[in-house]
């Protein structure tokens, strides 16, 4: 009898065969590349999610910014009425924004996606203007979904009235209400978010 037999046949039951290797090589590599996929979605959510919350933050920000300056409205340095323009995605009007005693001409507009805010201050001389080209112009919201921002209304309940037919007579304005919807990507998680405030335009409950 060989006496290395038992031993040969001892390493063959305990080993690999080559196809058994390969096997556990590639789901080993398979599983490898779920873990990897996993945590790259988690980490594309995250982005999203931060960039969800940012996009919120500024809108919320930016509409109670808005209420301050919309009630305090009144006419411009020129003697002009204290809206100026007012369409479903652009809200022009007169209001001292920053407490110097002096009316700017503050612009509202949606260009694209963005929300972006004008302001331009008065000329000292007289007769006193605005010129378009003084205007600094910023960027108050991003990612916004593309669609109606201001809607109009005149004096009494919104629900009675209903809004002001375009093109909007800036005389019968009395209340705005102001909605806006972020969303990076409508076909990614997560889900879009909408803010919307009512202002009552104080200054313009009587006639100006």
């Amino acid at each position: 009898m060989d006496p290395y037999r038992p031993i040969a046949l001892s390493m063959k039951q305990s080993g690999f065969t080559l196809i058994e290797l390969l096997v556990g090589i590639a789901l080993m590599t398979l599983a490898l590349g779920f873990v990897t996929l996993f945590a790259m979605d988690i980490s594309d959510f995250g982005s999203d999610l931060n960039t969800r919350l940012e996009t919120e933050r500024e809108l919320d920000l930016t509409l109670r910014t808005m209420i301050s300056e919309i009630r305090s409205m009144g006419p411009g340095e020129n003697g002009a009425y204290p809206i100026a323009i007012a369409s479903a995605s652009a809200f022009t009007f007169f209001s001292d924004i920053d407490g110097d005693n002096s009316f700017e001409q503050v612009r509202y507009f949606l260009d694209g996606t963005t929300l972006k805010k004008g302001v331009t201050e008065p000329t000292g001389t007289e007769p006193v203007q605005y010129p378009p080209a003084n205007e600094v112009v910023s960027e108050a919201v991003h990612w916004l979904v593309p669609g109606p921002i201001f809607t109009y209304y005149p004096a009494g309940l919104p629900s009675e009235t209903g809004p002001l037919a375009a093109p909007v007579d800036v005389s019968a304005i009395r209340l705005l209400v102001i909605s806006g919807t972020t969303d990076q990507d409508a076909s990614q998680p997560p889900l879009p978010s909408t803010l919307s405030i009512t202002v009552t335009i104080r200054n313009l409950r009587g006639d100006i």
